[in-house]
């Protein structure tokens, strides 16, 4: 005898629930495409764009914190930075990072309202826009080296060196110069990405060559040994191989 089963839903009933299973679909659907598309639009709002920027003033407490507060009004920020203080002159480069909606000339007529105080110059510009040229030397097909000029100042020194350079197609990736106005002599030191086809050797030899008559002393030294020399460490010996 089998047993007969309460009936627990009518039709009505089964109808109601279906509809309402259907209502809740469609919501957590609608919910689902919104998320997307607010997901979409956080993004967008997070896009952002680097610039290159160059500020220059002379030299006053308070610029940098000015410049930060320029940046922080805007919504940007900075991304790397290099300061340099020459005969009383602020100078600073930077890569900076703003909104991508927010206009180049925006940023620009900002800080110089808001630097007005200390007489900034600004100068923006896009990589997008103007791209670099290629590097000749880098990555691995590159070595790390620092020349060393110094003596007696005298008019073409940097420009015969730099143009030596470039001949080998090494890359100047910074450069220290001081002069002493007492003496006249100066001190520079450039550091160089040398190609690994250049022989370090013959650069010495036809640097040496090219000042001989000038009093002035040159040398190209690696930057790993430079370092090693400026912070040496202990050897150790292994265990059973001293005497």
């Amino acid at each position: 005898m089998g047993v007969a089963w309460p009936q627990i839903w009518s039709d009505s009933g089964v109808s109601s629930v279906s509809g309402a299973i259907v209502r809740l679909l469609s919501v957590a659907a609608a919910a689902i495409l919104m998320g997307r598309r607010t997901t979409r639009l956080g993004r967008a709002a997070m896009a952002k764009k680097q610039y290159v920027m160059t500020v220059m003033a002379a030299n006053r407490v308070g610029i940098l914190a000015a410049m930060a507060t320029a940046l922080d009004e805007l919504g940007g920020g900075f991304v790397d930075l290099s300061l340099a203080i020459m005969r009383d002159y602020f100078t600073i480069i930077m890569a900076v990072e703003f909104p991508a909606d927010r206009h180049p000339d925006v940023i620009v007529d900002h800080l110089r309202a808001v630097g007005r105080p200390f007489g900034l110059e600004v100068m923006l510009k896009d990589p997008a826009l103007e791209p670099p040229g290629e590097a000749t030397a880098a990555g691995e097909d590159a070595r790390d080296y620092l020349l060393r000029v110094q003596g007696q100042d005298r008019p073409g020194v940097l420009r015969r060196v730099s143009l030596r350079m470039a001949q080998e197609g090494i890359d100047i990736v910074d450069l220290y110069g001081a002069r002493d106005d007492a003496t006249g002599r100066f001190e520079t030191c450039l550091a160089l990405r040398v190609p690994v086809g250049v022989a370090v050797s013959r650069l010495q030899a036809d640097l040496d060559q090219l000042f001989r008559n000038d009093g002035v002393e040159v040398a190209v030294v690696r930057n790993d040994v430079l370092k090693a020399i400026s912070d040496p460490h202990p050897l150790t010996v292994s265990a059973g191989r001293g005497r």
